[in-house]
């Protein structure tokens, strides 16, 4: 007699417990349910976590197929920006939900774009320095670590003024960081009184 093997898009024993563990599901209603309904809604109600998720080894394309449509639900779910650092989470989250959504949903705070900024997530959800420094408005600290962490050659090439200006960076920070007056000039609609609020000179 031959064992029947569980569908790839099944939960395993160990899954579906571990999933659970500590939530207000017990083990025994974790293994009796059948997988069709453990969804979205359950999980939240039940206190499901990312981290639950994540030892599990569950990925998105896999919640996917458990009612998590939107990256904004996975957001909900507990999971962040540092989570998507961790390629295979990224290409995953990337793959279920497209990149433009994944963006929307995890880089929405000074935070998310210092976590972000520096790590292979930049290159896979297309995420320009722009986005990171808009995401930074108001947080001239988390601007300084964004810039920090960027690798491009002109990382201020193209970005907006007004964005720059948003942080609240200004020249004594951005000349320690390194930016000439010819970078400075390098910004998107820059002009003499952009120049003048950000304190350099011509």
């Amino acid at each position: 007699m031959s064992v029947r093997k569980p569908a790839e898009d099944s939960l395993t024993i160990r899954q579906k417990l571990t999933l659970f563990h500590g939530t207000a599901v017990s083990a025994e209603r974790a293994l009796s349910t059948p997988d069709g309904d453990i969804n979205f809604e359950m999980m939240v109600t039940s206190g499901v976590k990312a981290v639950n998720i994540i030892t599990a080894g569950v990925r998105p394309l896999l919640l996917k197929q458990h009612g998590v449509t939107s990256a904004a639900q996975l957001r909900r779910l507990g999971f962040d920006a540092l989570h998507l650092v961790d390629e295979v989470m990224c290409d995953e989250a990337s793959s279920a939900y497209g990149a433009p959504d994944v963006v929307q949903s995890f880089l929405v705070s000074p935070t998310d774009a210092v976590a972000l900024a520096g790590s292979a997530a930049v290159t896979k959800l297309n995420i320009g320095v722009e986005q990171l420094l808009e995401a930074c408005a108001g947080a001239p600290t988390e601007a300084i670590s964004v810039l920090q962490q960027v690798t491009q050659a002109s990382p201020l090439k193209g970005v907006a003024a007004k964005t720059l200006l948003d942080t609240g960076l200004r020249g004594p920070q951005l000349k320690q960081l390194g930016y000439t007056l010819v970078q400075i000039r390098e910004l998107a609609g820059i002009g003499a009184a952009e120049l003048h609020k950000l304190e350099y000179t011509l």
